[in-house]
């Protein structure tokens, strides 16, 4: 297989893996835990500690695909729109000045409101259902 391009750091990695495939017997890491291993994905740990994951990676490739998913996950939540969208936002915005309003917060209602809301509520269902049962009952009567 091909060595890929890519960063420097990817291309070790790809290395690592490759001589961990022709190495047998015991892994030589011990297995970091899920924190360390989402750590790793966003890139926040230091450089001895990305190592170690990256020995455990070599010796296990299995879990690459899984981290390479989130590693792409946390790239694409973090990445701004490309250019080309940017300017076609702006664009149908027109020339003028733009300005991003927030939304206003809704105001909280005293729970005294709160509970003459539902009764309201309930006192109409009420109402339609004892109505709707009268009507059906005099109709099946006729009948």
């Amino acid at each position: 297989m091909a060595e890929p391009t890519g960063s420097p750091e990817q291309v070790a990695l790809w290395r690592r893996w490759c001589e961990a495939a022709a190495m047998t017997g015991e892994p030589t890491a011990a297995e970091p835990d899920a924190l360390t291993l989402a750590a790793y994905a966003e890139d926040r740990l230091s450089a001895e500690a990305g190592e170690a994951v990256e020995d455990w990676l070599a010796v296990n490739p299995q879990v690459a695909g899984d981290i390479l998913a989130a590693r792409q996950a946390t790239m694409l939540a973090s990445a701004t729109a490309p250019e080309a969208v940017i300017a076609r936002a702006a664009a149908l915005v027109g020339g003028g000045s733009a300005q991003v309003l927030p939304f206003r917060a809704r105001a909280a209602r005293p729970s005294w409101r709160n509970a003459v809301a539902w009764g309201a509520m309930a006192a109409s269902i009420l109402v339609a259902s004892l109505v709707g049962f009268a009507m059906g009952n005099s109709t099946y009567a006729t009948l």
